[in-house]
């Protein structure tokens, strides 16, 4: 068994850890990295790993620092199943679309600022759909 700490790791936010057993690739979270804005989406839209070789995800809460990553984790291939109680799939499913709220606002906030300086604009690491 090797366990890879990708995430949380000397920091309490963006809790990732990828388990590998008996040839399966298990995800154990998939949370947010929270923090400074440069360093945040430098860490949360690049993967240690290559989500398609992800056999299944557990989660064990809904807390964005440990769920707030599945939406772009899935836009970046990952097909297979997310394990998780019942109660934290209905929280996670609130969670997670607050969430690309914010993403959205966040990027609308930060190209109000880029479009008057005609730097590239940026695009929300994932949207509420």
């Amino acid at each position: 068994m090797r366990i890879h700490f990708n995430g949380a790791a000397q920091t309490v936010t963006g809790s990732q850890y990828l388990l590998e057993v008996n040839g399966s690739r298990v995800l154990m979270e998939c949370g947010l990295f929270q923090g400074h804005r440069a360093e945040m989406t430098d860490r949360n839209r690049t993967f240690r790993f290559d989500p398609k070789t992800v056999d299944a995800v557990l989660l064990s809460h809904a807390h964005i620092d440990h769920s707030g990553n599945l939406p772009n984790l899935v836009k970046q291939g990952y097909t297979g199943p997310i394990h998780a109680t019942s109660a934290t799939t209905d929280l996670a499913d609130i969670m997670l679309c607050d969430s690309g709220h914010i993403q959205e606002a966040d990027a609308e906030f930060v190209n109000k600022r880029r479009r008057k300086r005609g730097d590239p604009l940026v695009k929300p690491l994932y949207t509420l759909q």
